[in-house]
Order: C-alpha cells, then sequence, then structure tokens
C-alpha cells in the first residue's frame, strides 16, 4: 500500500439537532483547524462526528468550550490510488489476516489518491499488513 500509518481521530458527541454540522464545522474553521476526513451519523438522539483534523489539541479545546464530549480514538489511515477495485484490495488484505474492521470511512484527497480510515480489532497487525 501506499501510505500507512497510525493516528488518533476525534470523537465528538453532540445532541442531534438541526444545525449542528454546520456548528462542529463552523467550530473548527473559527479555531483554524483543517479538517482532513468526517464521518457523521446519528442514534438516540446524539450525534457522533469521528474526525481526522489537522490540530486534535486546537479542535478538541474549541469542540469541549462548547459542552461536547470529545476523546481520541486510535485508527488506521492508509492513502490509496483513488480506482476502481484499490478499496477492495485493502478490505481483502485485512480479511485474509483475519483483522475484524469495526468501522472505515475515506475521503478522497485529490491527485488521484483517497483516505481510507480504519477502527479495527488488532490496529498493529493492520498496520504491519497494509505496509
Amino acid at each position: 500500500m501506499d501510505r500507512v500509518k497510525q493516528v488518533n481521530e476525534l470523537q465528538v458527541v453532540t445532541p442531534n439537532e438541526p444545525g449542528i454540522l454546520g456548528r462542529v464545522m463552523g467550530t473548527l474553521a473559527n479555531a483554524g483547524v483543517n479538517l482532513q476526513a468526517l464521518c457523521a451519523y446519528s442514534k438516540d438522539k446524539k450525534g457522533t462526528f469521528l474526525l481526522l483534523t489537522s490540530n486534535n489539541k486546537k479542535a478538541e479545546k474549541a469542540l469541549k468550550a462548547l459542552g461536547y464530549e470529545v476523546k481520541e480514538n486510535p485508527v488506521v489511515t492508509v492513502e490509496i490510488e483513488d480506482r476502481i477495485g484499490a478499496g477492495a484490495e485493502v478490505g481483502a488484505l485485512l480479511g485474509n489476516a483475519v483483522i475484524d474492521v469495526h468501522y472505515c470511512y475515506g475521503s478522497s484527497i485529490g491527485a488521484g489518491k483517497a483516505l481510507l480510515v480504519f477502527s479495527t480489532s488488532d490496529n498493529e497487525k493492520a498496520l504491519e499488513t497494509l505496509r
């Protein structure tokens, strides 16, 4: 694989209400924090955001100031070619190594590349497998 590393994502829990996406994104922008990847969903009146940022400390401080619950989670990221089948190859490698994927999300990063983010049952093994 191209570039594989372990990083910390921010998990942010908010109320699930109209405008929350804009509030979270605006808070990051006002703090001067670039968003590199995002997964957002709601469940049981709570909003959950999984964020890769350019500066977790600044992002966490700004989001906690609004009363949101923020924690860091270790995840594995891999930059891949933005082409048909590239994600399937990564999934097959993890499956063949018997690594359970808890969740995954991705983002285009331009120049024909995409970034995949994984939380797995064994991040260390996932790193070794994808290198």
